[in-house]
């Protein structure tokens, strides 16, 4: 198993762009990491490459509202052709709900929200009846909500630092993170 005070030698491959938590925590553990615009083309690098692939067990992909894709279905559908390496808990980077002060002046005035759908738990909790569009990356939910697009979003604070929102509510969850190598990458 990966020892977590070790770097990996190799490349990660995972969810892009710069900023998402999958980003970040790749970049604890290796000093090569290759970002993508989905789970499931982060994991047919590491298979085409021999190198590694880091997908969080919230995984969740939405396309037109309808759940399209999930951690257990990448997981399933790569049976047999990667093997997990290793297993861990770990903080997001702190999150936090963001409006656009140009659309909305309050929480309570928030019609619309762009998300990650892992983090649809939050929206619900904070803005039950806001209509939600789900992006593949919480940067990119940011980049929604910053142009207009919608009122609000739930995003890392880090990116909503870096914007013209305004955040008003934190959140600091864990994730499950899962280690994934080509079974061709080196003999069981």
């Amino acid at each position: 198993m990966f020892s977590d005070s070790a770097k990996l030698n190799g490349v990660i491959s995972t969810l892009g762009p710069i900023g998402t938590d999958s980003d970040h925590e790749a970049r604890k553990h290796c000093s090569n990491v290759e970002l993508f615009p989905s789970f499931p083309a982060a994991a047919a690098n590491a298979l085409e490459t021999g190198g590694y692939a880091l997908v969080p067990a919230g995984y969740l992909d939405f396309q037109d509202g309808e759940m399209a894709d999930s951690w257990v279905d990448l997981h399933f559908r790569l049976l047999g052709l990667v093997r997990i390496v290793d297993v861990w808990e770990s903080p997001t980077k702190e999150m936090c709900l963001a409006i656009n002060s140009e659309r909305v002046q309050d929480r309570e005035s928030i019609r619309s929200i762009a998300l990650h759908p892992a983090t649809a738990v939050f929206a619900r909790q904070v803005t039950a009846n806001a209509e939600i569009s789900y992006f593949s990356s919480k940067p990119l939910a940011v980049g929604a909500a910053e142009s207009g697009r919608v009122d609000a979003c739930i995003g890392s604070v880090d990116v909503v630092a870096s914007s013209s929102l305004k955040p008003v509510g934190y959140f600091r969850p864990t994730m499950v993170w899962i280690l994934y190598e080509s079974v061709q990458a080196r003999p069981a």
